[in-house]
């Protein structure tokens, strides 16, 4: 319990988040709020921007500052670095996290329930945003997840531009199914405010499994990986 609560201090003053993501997330969530307090059923509407924000966040890098020394003190220490790097990973999501409970907490006091804030839909949508990125940005400079997923995005809308927001209503055909899994792994905003059936579940779970590949993949990187001290450099 020490070594987390000390992982935890040491990111919150050594954060891997800059100033301006934390106080765009606090902009966003009061804006998000005030739409939600005005218009209930707008909720999906008023996540969409939180999320998208969350997608850079998460894409925080963690290789960079580590060859720069800024984790010399938890690298060179007997904790595990699995334990590092999700401490990392909690820290960056964190400020996403927080807003969108307080969207749904908005949500409830408001209309009597969570349901567009805390649907299956949404919560998938918030943890592929905040998993896939932090993963795939592990070895690159901070945003490179999120700006990568944003051009995959683009070039899929352009491509692809007919397949686009309704993917839930695909049901049936083999190829349609697919297409409805790509779908909601490169624009998951899409599936926000949605409850999710059975065969909804389905289409999801590629991406819910590529989610769990890549942190999985990304824990292993910083356990093996190298990381010079700075002294030595």
């Amino acid at each position: 319990m020490n070594g987390i609560l000390f992982l935890v201090r040491f990111f919150h003053v050594v954060s891997p988040l800059s100033g301006l993501v934390v106080w765009t997330f606090g902009v966003l969530v009061s804006a998000a709020a005030c739409l939600v307090i005005v218009a209930p059923d707008r909720t999906a509407g008023a996540l969409a921007p939180l999320l998208l924000l969350q997608m850079f966040a998460a894409s925080s890098g963690f290789a960079l500052p580590a060859r720069r020394g800024h984790y010399d003190v938890l690298l060179t220490g007997t904790g595990r670095r699995i334990s590092i790097a999700l401490a990392h990973w909690l820290t960056s999501i964190a400020p996403g996290i927080a807003s969108w409970l307080i969207v749904a907490s908005v949500e409830s006091l408001t209309s009597g329930s969570a349901a567009a804030a805390l649907a299956s839909g949404t919560c998938v949508a918030m943890l592929l945003v905040s998993t896939i990125p932090w993963a795939i940005t592990i070895a690159l400079p901070r945003f490179s997840g999120g700006i990568g997923w944003l051009l995959v995005l683009t070039i899929a809308r352009v491509t692809f531009s007919s397949e686009g927001s309704a993917w839930l209503n695909v049901h049936g055909a083999q190829e349609r199914s697919m297409s409805a899994a790509w779908s909601v792994l490169v624009y998951p905003m899409s599936a926000v405010g949605r409850h999710l059936s059975s065969d909804d579940a389905l289409i999801v779970l590629p991406a819910l499994g590529l989610a769990t590949m890549t942190m999985v993949g990304a824990c292993v990187w910083v356990q093996r990986e190298s990381f010079p001290l700075e002294a030595a450099q």
